[in-house]
This record gives C-alpha cells, sequence and structure tokens, in this order.
C-alpha cells in the first residue's frame, strides 16, 4: 500500500542553465566520463520525446521539490526545472532544460536522464540505474500536453505565417497560411493555406490530415492551371519507435528537377537574392500511395506507388533582390506525358546527430521503375544524347540512387566525413529530361561551373537555348573533407519567458566558433548506350575524363564561405557561400 506523500511544490521560473557545447555522460558506477562535443545527439533528443509523452509518466512544469520523507511511484518528467529530491522516487527520472540536485538521502530506483542542465549528487547509491547527463538543450515545442522534437531550430530560412491550433488531448486543428517552399523562377514564393487535423486514436496510434492550397506568387491569376495548386496528404501512423506508416497524397504541385544537389533553403536565397536558380522545374500533378515500415530505430523502409502527370513549366518572372532587370535562365522543358512509378526506398541512419553529425552513418538506397503509355517526348534530344522514346504506350525505364556518408571524430576538435553517391539509369528505355543529371557547382564540385559535366554539348535545338539543361544518365561522386573546430564563444542573453512556448538555443544572438574545412571532391556525369559520347552501361568514364577539385571553407554554424580549385582543368578559383552543412 502507498504510504508515500507526493509534496511536489511548482513554483514558477525560467529554466537558469546556458546551452554548453560539451556532452557527459555519467555512469555512477564508474568514474569515467565521456565528453563529446556538439548539439544534443537526435537519438537522445528521440528517447526524451517518447519517455515524456508515454502515458504512462507523470508531467511536471518548473521547480520542483521531493522532500524527505516522501516516496512517488512511478516515471516522472520535469521540464523547465530546477529539480531538488530528498526523498525516494520508485521509477525513473527525466529532467528537461533544468538542473538536477540529488541530496544524500535522496534515493530513485530507475534511471535518471537530465538534458540542458547539470546532476549533483549521483552516485551508486543515490541512483540505482544508469545516469546520464547532456549539458546541451532540448529544442522543442509544446503541442497539447505532449512536446515535440524541433529538430533545425538554426534554419537560416524560415517559414513565415500565421495559425491558429485548436487542442484536446486526443486531437489538434491548425488553420495555418505561410510560406511553403522554395523560391524559384516558375512560380516565386509559394504561399499554403489550409487547415491540419491530427488526432490520437489510441495511445500508440495517430491519423494525420492535410489539406493545402498552393498560391503561386509569380502568377497573374490568368492561367489557374499554373498559379494554383493542392496538397492533400491523409497518413496513419501505429506504433511509438517501430512504426508501421500507410499514406496517401494527393498533389498539384511545381516539383524540382535534381533536388539531391543545393537544399532548398540554398536554392531559394541565391534566386531571390542574386537571380541565380539552381534547378529546373516541371509541374507535377497526381496521386500516390506509400507503405513505410521502422524496421528498428536507425532503418526504415518505404514503398510509394505514385501515378502523375508531369509537363512542362515556362519560367516566369519574379521579384528579386538584386539583377531584377535582366532575364531568367529559361526552364527547359520535359517529356510531358502521365507516368506511373514504384520505388522502394531504404535507409539506415546511425548518426548521432542530423543537422551536424560527429559520429555514425547515414545510407540511402532508391529504386524506381517507371512506364508511360501517352509520353509525348521532346524532338530536341538528338541521338547522340540519348535513343528514341517509344511512343506505343510501352515506354518504361529503370532508376537507382545510392548515397553513402560516414562521420568519425579523429580529435577532440577535428572529424573527418566522407560521402560516396551513384545514380542514374539501370535499364528499360532512355531516361526522360525530368529524370537526367549533372554535377558542377557550387554543389558538390565547388571549383567548378553550374552543370559542368552536364552531357548536353549536342542539344542545339532553340528550345534549351540557354537553359543549361542536364542531360547525364549517371553520375558518380566521392567526397571528402576534414573539420577542425576553433573553441569560440560569445553569448548576449537579455533573459527568457517564464514558460516558452517553444525553446530555441537560450540565448538571442550566439556565436559558437568556427570549423576550418579540408575538402576535395571528384566525380563525374555520362551518356550509357552505344551512339557518339556514350560509354557501355558495364562501364566507368575512364580517369583522365574525371572532374576533381580541392578548396578550403569556414564553416560558422552551417554558414559557410568555401573557395575551391579544379585540378583537372583550366578553371579559375571560384568562391561558394553555404547556409549548410557540404554533407
Amino acid at each position: 500500500m502507498r504510504h508515500s506523500l507526493l509534496a511536489l511544490c511548482l513554483l514558477a521560473g525560467a529554466a537558469s542553465a546556458a546551452a554548453q557545447d560539451t556532452t557527459i555522460v555519467i555512469h555512477p558506477e564508474s568514474s569515467g566520463v565521456n565528453i563529446v562535443p556538439g548539439q544534443l545527439p537526435r537519438l537522445v533528443a528521440e528517447e526524451v520525446v517518447q519517455f515524456y509523452n508515454a502515458a504512462t509518466t507523470a508531467r511536471l512544469v518548473g521547480r520542483t521539490l521531493l522532500p524527505k520523507g516522501s516516496e512517488w511511484r512511478g516515471d516522472v518528467a520535469v521540464r523547465n526545472g530546477p529539480v531538488m529530491v530528498a526523498g525516494r522516487i520508485q521509477g525513473s527520472l527525466l529532467v528537461i532544460n533544468g538542473d538536477l540536485l540529488l541530496d544524500p538521502g535522496a534515493e530513485i530506483t530507475g534511471t535518471v536522464l537530465v538534458v540542458g542542465g547539470t546532476a549533483d549528487g549521483v552516485s551508486a547509491t543515490t541512483v540505482h540505474g544508469q545516469a546520464r547527463e547532456y549539458r546541451e538543450p532540448l529544442n522543442y515545442r509544446i503541442d497539447g500536453d505532449v512536446i515535440e522534437y524541433v529538430r533545425n531550430p538554426r534554419r537560416l530560412l524560415p517559414f513565415f505565417g500565421a495559425q491558429k491550433t485548436w487542442a484536446t488531448a486526443e486531437s489538434r486543428s491548425t488553420l495555418t497560411i505561410a510560406t511553403g517552399g522554395t523560391f524559384n523562377r516558375v512560380e516565386g514564393l509559394p504561399i499554403v493555406f489550409g487547415p491540419l487535423f491530427d488526432w490520437r486514436l489510441r495511445p500508440a496510434t495517430r491519423l494525420r490530415l492535410d489539406a493545402l492550397g498552393v498560391f503561386r506568387t509569380a502568377g497573374d491569376l490568368t492561367d489557374k492551371r499554373g498559379d494554383l495548386g493542392y496538397m492533400f496528404r491523409a497518413e496513419l501512423r501505429k506504433g511509438e519507435t517501430r512504426t508501421v506508416t500507410v499514406g496517401f497524397r494527393a498533389f498539384d504541385v511545381v516539383a524540382p528537377v535534381e533536388a539531391w544537389t543545393l537544399r532548398n533553403a540554398e536554392v531559394g536565397w541565391a534566386a531571390f537574392v542574386f537571380q541565380r536558380d539552381y534547378r529546373d522545374y516541371y509541374f507535377d500533378k497526381g496521386i500516390a500511395g506509400r507503405v513505410a515500415v521502422q524496421v528498428e530505430r536507425p532503418l526504415g523502409v518505404a514503398v510509394e506507388l505514385r501515378r502523375e502527370l508531369q509537363t512542362s513549366a515556362p519560367a516566369r518572372d519574379p521579384f528579386t533582390l538584386f539583377r531584377n532587370n535582366q532575364p531568367w535562365r529559361p526552364n527547359p522543358p520535359v517529356d510531358d506525358g502521365h507516368y506511373t512509378t514504384l520505388d522502394v526506398t531504404v535507409t539506415l541512419d546511425t548518426r548521432n546527430d542530423v543537422y551536424d553529425p560527429t559520429s555514425g552513418w547515414f545510407a540511402r538506397g532508391t529504386f524506381a521503375r517507371a512506364a508511360s503509355n501517352d509520353v509525348s517526348p521532346q524532338t530536341g534530344v538528338p541521338a547522340a544524347v540519348r535513343g528514341p522514346i517509344p511512343t506505343d504506350g510501352s515506354y518504361a525505364f529503370g532508376t537507382a540512387f545510392f548515397d553513402l556518408r560516414g562521420y568519425t571524430r579523429v580529435s577532440p576538435a577535428g572529424r573527418v566525413n566522407l560521402r560516396f553517391l551513384t545514380g542514374g539509369w539501370i535499364g528499360g528505355n532512355p531516361l526522360p529530361l525530368q529524370q537526367r543529371l549533372s554535377l558542377g557547382g557550387p554543389d558538390p564540385l565547388v571549383g567548378y561551373g553550374f552543370r559542368h559535366s552536364a552531357c548536353n554539348s549536342d542539344i542545339t535545338d532553340p528550345a534549351f537555348a540557354g537553359s543549361a539543361v542536364a542531360a547525364c544518365d549517371r553520375v558518380l561522386l566521392v567526397q571528402g573533407e576534414y573539420r577542425g573546430h576553433i573553441a569560440l564563444h560569445w553569448t548576449y542573453n537579455p533573459g527568457q519567458p517564464e514558460e516558452p512556448r517553444e525553446t530555441s538555443p537560450r540565448s538571442i544572438f550566439s556565436l559558437q566558433g568556427p570549423d576550418l574545412v579540408v575538402f576535395g571532391n571528384a566525380g563525374q556525369g555520362w551518356l550509357v548506350g552505344s551512339g557518339p559520347g556514350h560509354i557501355p552501361p558495364d562501364r566507368l568514364p575512364t580517369v583522365g575524363s574525371w572532374l576533381a577539385d580541392l578548396g578550403l571553407g569556414v564553416d560558422w554554424g552551417g554558414f559557410g564561405v568555401y573557395v575551391g580549385k579544379a585540378v583537372t582543368s583550366g578553371e579559375p578559383v571560384r568562391f561558394s557561400l553555404r547556409l549548410d552543412h557540404r554533407f
């Protein structure tokens, strides 16, 4: 029978611990201390959110005290502490963005996890299980009675907008209007608007519905097909860590060609500020069904079947900050038609953080088979680039894409990161234009110009004039870099609100020392087949045809300045600005 008295005094107060740049893992049964600099590891953040949101966890906020002689039975999570324990907790304790103080007579029978603070008084007598302490805070937002992990609080291109949310313990509905994608020369800045619904059907089962319209600000409202779009999604997810997700979506969007190079924010800012759009686009309208299984925490498998209408999209003339009086690079046409695509994606992610990893591996493989019974191929692509595309309803092709990355710490301040990437045509008829590839600056080959290797020298049709269309069947890329961190900290913190709705790094202005980056890249894009300029499918390009560059950079929290020099051709020294890590 419970004989204990719970005496928890909840007093208003903000978490006073500032974000540190070291992670300390404490094992009470030993004196070993393992220090790992960086942000809160992704797996730890997911563990914290899962523990806090569990139905069996008691959730408290603010300064918390368990006096001597009192006992609490069950798991406890406290955010925005501090937490002082002099009594007994028969369970595990989680402290989020606060400090923990254990009196000598305190006792916790389970585990202790402190993030965004320190743990004092931990010993083999006060904590029976494992005790861990991470100085980095958890970045989260409050969603009803649970929390959600904010994965990238340092994002440099925010989504501006407004929303109104109505929430209960079992459901949430939101009405939103916000920027919804990447500024580009086809749609300007897309604005999304509409409702979002999220229901908890059971403790481990959720249903989500999104019904969003898309307004393309570059339009003039005279062509509704080009100016308005939509995104509808219905998704049922079951499980907490080993999840199974079944989803359906319908869409009418502007889709990018070669989305694997620069990230969305970098493409958008380059287009808006300098009128340099590093992608091509096409209209994509269709439906899709998807099943995804998280086999284990690092391993996931997804299968999607899509039916799409893909059509060419002309470039328009959206406003830019500079060079607004100059014409945009033309947006090249694609091979119009309805496409039915089945793709399978396998992802393995053991990185300790998604956005700033210091250890672990990331591997993703995608295999796709697509077919079209009404394709309308562009006639301006010569046989030197691709063979004929059948128009009798038998058109089909296969693609594959592999991306392997490794992150290794070689010293307390040094890291070596490696990447191997290859992808493209694997069989069937020739690829349509919207599936073709290229290599060149500003990413991933800093030392070369945009689409330096694009296999398009034989395309002279006026429909492609000035567009620098990507036309390669395959690409292969190897990247390596050494990052050496320079410790430098300057923080300005005028104070925080008592109960923030969304946490972020605790100062409104914070600089944490830069990474000095030494890098090298090598790769090539090529055509596959038997015509002029083609390489047989079972062979790679010759060594002399490879592109390679070397360079230096300074990366300050993702914002980087890089200089690269090609070593296999007479290219000039090139500079590049980045808003995120290279890979």
